[in-house]
């Protein structure tokens, strides 16, 4: 099992801070700012994915573990969307089923809360990134893993847009749809980051991260040129404006965020748990802060008529808000837990196959007595 490296938790934290900024109307009040945000929190995620990919289990216990912590979580959140929009907004059954089964494409045009599009697209680039490891890793050599790594970098170039949107012809009928199940037709983008985090893993070390320079560098580098090109980078919308300007983007930005965590994890330990926290319950603020941050953002405005006081009062309850509905109903919830793919958590008393287990072992050393 791979040890836990804190800052990544807390890179992972900074990152779906970034998320709950970028989801609300921050690029009204700033387009650089939002501009920013948008050129690295989408590959830093997939980056940070690949960190501790695990491809020495069997392909069919991976696929097992991906599904119950992205897939099980999405299905679930897609329920309890529906179920409290019939239960409490009068929603009819035949409105809620049609877009149950449109959510099940996995694509954000088709989903409500359009955030949960990067579950299914992250679980199908999971199985991607597997396969490619696997097959690559047979020849043990990272030149031909890198070669091959930017060679579908460049090929995933060639077809971006072909599918956002295609027309698919059924039964004689014309249908329009924005991008494959599943947003298929990213996962050589963002597999390239995924890959990307299980190489630098293998090349690097923590302290490589420590060094001052590298965290100035890197936001230099990534301020001047989200400053002097106009290249937008925006997964969900297939938006990538220029392979070569955008790429450097995000691995400034990512390399940014990793220096800048290690720095804190070194610095200030509070702020550390506060953001190695937030990392490691990030799939609750991702789930949740939407509606959220929505909700309290249009009635701050209302009331105030201040649009950068309701900006940050809607990141905050954004916040706030995905922490209470962890803290308050799945972190003491095993059943909550478990179709939210998070284990639980094993105590003397709490946890059952524990305690069976220590009692068998009493009862055995009492029969040895």
């Amino acid at each position: 099992m791979s040890r836990r490296i804190e800052y990544i938790d807390i890179a992972r934290g900074i990152g779906i801070l970034l998320v709950v900024l970028g989801h609300n109307d921050f690029g009204y009040m700033s387009p650089f700012g939002h501009k920013l945000i948008y050129s690295f929190h989408m590959p830093l995620f997939f980056f940070l994915s690949g960190y501790f990919l695990n491809v020495s289990i069997p392909f069919a216990d991976f696929v097992r573990k991906r599904f119950n912590s992205l897939l099980k979580p999405y299905f679930f959140t897609i329920f309890l969307i529906y179920f409290m929009n019939v239960s409490f907004e009068k929603m009819s059954f035949e409105t809620a089923l049609r877009r149950i089964v449109k959510s099940l494409y996995g694509s954000g045009l088709y989903i409500d809360w359009v955030q949960l599009w990067f579950l299914p697209h992250l679980f199908v680039v999971s199985l991607y990134v597997f396969l490619f490891l696997t097959l690559f890793g047979r020849w043990n050599n990272r030149y031909v893993r890198w070669v091959a790594l930017i060679a579908t970098l460049g090929i995933s170039s060639f077809f971006l847009k072909d599918f956002h949107p295609f027309t698919l012809s059924v039964f004689g009928k014309q249908y329009e749809l924005f991008g494959l199940p599943f947003s298929l037709d990213l996962v050589l983008l963002s597999g390239f980051f995924f890959v990307l985090g299980s190489e630098i893993r293998q090349a690097v070390s923590e302290k490589t991260f420590e060094s001052v320079y590298l965290l100035i560098g890197s936001g230099v580098l990534l301020l001047l040129l989200v400053h002097f090109f106009e290249a937008r980078s925006d997964f969900n919308t297939r938006t990538y404006e220029s392979y070569i300007i955008n790429t450097i983007e995000a691995a400034a930005g990512i390399v940014l965020v990793l220096a800048l965590s290690r720095q804190i994890e070194l610095r200030t330990k509070r702020l550390a748990s506060l953001f190695r926290y937030f990392g490691q319950i990030s799939l609750f603020i991702l789930l949740f802060h939407v509606p959220i941050q929505d909700f309290w953002g249009q009635k701050v405005n209302a009331v105030t008529d201040n649009l950068q006081l309701s900006i940050w009062v809607g990141f905050g309850m954004g916040v706030a808000g995905s922490v209470l509905i962890y803290e308050l109903f799945v972190k003491a919830n095993p059943v909550a837990s478990r179709w939210f793919g998070r284990k639980v958590e094993s105590t003397v008393t709490g946890n059952p196959s524990l305690s069976g287990k220590m009692k068998a072992e009493q009862i055995d050393s009492k029969r040895k007595e």
